[in-house]
């Protein structure tokens, strides 16, 4: 294993106390020796940054002293990945659990200018797609062909190339892609920051792989509350939905098209919500919305605030 590519893997901790231990267990049954282990907290206070600390003693812990978020945590732990000359940086949510051969099987299907993102199989339901890795629809700011949580089956089941998005709940990628394309964008804090990295890094000439033999489980927004889609995602993912179509639409006819697709379908939303009383992710989509018109960018509320 010395001639394998070295891989830096950067894990982003935030009060990861309840799933932590097996995240922890499933890392230390990977077959990949050639690997050192970046983990950048961002003000946990609920043990889990200790346990991390006890389970795994050469790990390389940075203590941020408060919530980063994860685009600038990434950065954080990239950079970590670059004093040691890494060859790629794998990024790594801490609410996954993986097999044992998942990283060598990224590796085997990655070169110097190929990302590759593995298989996300729901944790709790390991017959569905988690995550998303597929296309993007710029005019609409949409995804497309990502198979989120559809059946797994022979659709992704076979390698694709070209992806426009994927999600960094699981991704290689080579570390002079980032030298290339830049850091992570912090103004997102988190979510999207994944998928304008990568129009940026395809703009340098680089390109997003899917590898379906590598497989891991995920338990979908564990440090955000749980499940598909909570109060916290729906604030940040509305706000830097706006954002992320607005920096890389350059065309104000583009824009204003988007614009208008946007606020027809959050009232349309917004009317389903109301129906059904969701009237938490409600508030969070409006609110989202509202800061983004306001400029209000990075970090702005906390799980508790929503």
């Amino acid at each position: 294993m010395s001639d394998a590519p070295s891989v830096g893997i950067v894990v982003v901790n935030y009060n990861s106390a309840a799933f932590i231990d097996e995240f922890l267990a499933s890392l230390a049954a990977v077959r990949y020796e050639n690997r050192h282990l970046t983990v950048v907290d961002a003000g946990s206070d609920d043990g889990s940054v200790e346990t991390i600390a006890r389970t795994l003693p050469d790990a390389e812990i940075i203590r941020c002293g408060e919530n980063v978020g994860f685009a600038r945590g990434a950065n954080i732990g990239v950079k970590a990945c670059a004093a040691r000359e890494d060859d790629f940086v794998l990024f790594l949510n801490n609410d996954v659990a993986l097999t044992p051969d998942f990283l060598g099987a990224m590796i085997a299907a990655a070169d110097a200018r190929t990302l590759v993102v593995p298989k996300i199989l729901y944790y709790d339901d390991r017959r569905l797609i988690s995550t998303h890795a597929g296309g993007f629809d710029w005019r609409l700011g949409v995804f497309r062909r990502t198979y989120a949580g559809r059946p797994d089956g022979p659709a992704t089941s076979v390698r694709r190339e070209d992806l426009q998005t994927a999600s960094f709940c699981c991704a290689l990628v080579p570390l002079r892609a980032f030298r290339d394309a830049g850091p992570l964008d912090e103004t997102f804090f988190m979510y999207y920051e994944e998928t304008d990295f990568i129009r940026r890094a395809q703009a340098c000439g680089y390109r997003v792989r899917y590898e379906p033999s590598a497989v891991v489980y995920h338990r979908e927004s564990g440090s955000s509350g749980g499940g598909w889609i909570t109060p916290f995602k729906q604030y940040y993912a509305t706000r830097n939905r706006l954002y992320l179509v607005r920096k890389h639409r350059r065309s104000r006819l583009a824009y204003a098209w988007f614009t208008a697709y946007f606020w027809a379908t959050r009232i349309a939303t917004s009317a389903r919500l109301a129906a059904t009383g969701r009237w938490r992710l409600l508030r969070a989509m409006w609110r989202g919305t509202l800061d983004y018109y306001r400029g209000r960018m990075g970090r702005t509320l906390q799980v508790r605030d929503l």
